[in-house]
């Protein structure tokens, strides 16, 4: 094997994130992939443009300028509500907050569900950096390798993303980036 062949597409870095995921159907791998493809579900606040469309409306005055703030705290509060309570549509997801081995292409964790390989998941992946998106995406079990405890019942599963948003990867991507610049400053200054 030469050497460009061993090098990967993306960088990948260890974390620990929450995660939800459900087995899906090959059917409802179909279903979803078109609304998961270009339906980006990033959170964004855009409190400066709030601030600039009052500050452009004639007559727009404090209470306006304070509905438009009184709204961007309204969504933060629904967002941390949702990742710390367990939504109605959770219920048939598995939502735990594990050690990942991720990447642009896919993730890596010790699962406990009784996979396959082939076998279609759908995938939340909460990114720890705010607005803290939830990003959605559409995978196909890789690999499954005994644990590192050897436990029976979880296993190592690898699963490579097949239907992800571009804007969502995007921010995963950004994301792996920060933690890479993280682990190397934190590197350099130990090695000071």
């Amino acid at each position: 094997m030469s050497r460009d062949d061993e090098r990967r597409e993306y960088f990948r870095i260890r974390d620990n994130l929450p995660v939800e995921f459900r087995p899906i159907s090959r059917e409802e791998f179909l279903t979803l992939q078109d609304k998961i493809r270009y339906n980006s579900t990033q959170v964004v606040d855009r409190i400066h443009e709030l601030y600039f469309l009052n500050a452009r409306e004639p007559g727009a005055g404090e209470n306006d300028q304070l509905y438009g703030y009184m709204q961007v705290i309204n969504r933060k509060l629904d967002m941390i509500i949702e990742i710390l309570g367990r939504s109605s549509s959770a219920e048939h997801y598995n939502v735990i907050h594990t050690d990942v081995n991720i990447s642009g292409a896919g993730i890596q964790f010790l699962c406990g569900m009784p996979l396959t390989e082939g076998d279609f998941i759908e995938l939340k992946i909460i990114i720890p950096v705010f607005p803290y998106p939830k990003i959605t995406c559409l995978c196909q079990v890789l690999r499954m390798e005994q644990g590192p405890d050897n436990r029976v019942a979880e296993k190592m599963t690898a699963f490579k993303f097949m239907v992800i948003n571009e804007k969502d990867q995007d921010i995963l991507i950004n994301y792996i980036f920060l933690k890479e610049r993280e682990y190397l400053r934190q590197k350099k200054e130990t090695e000071s």
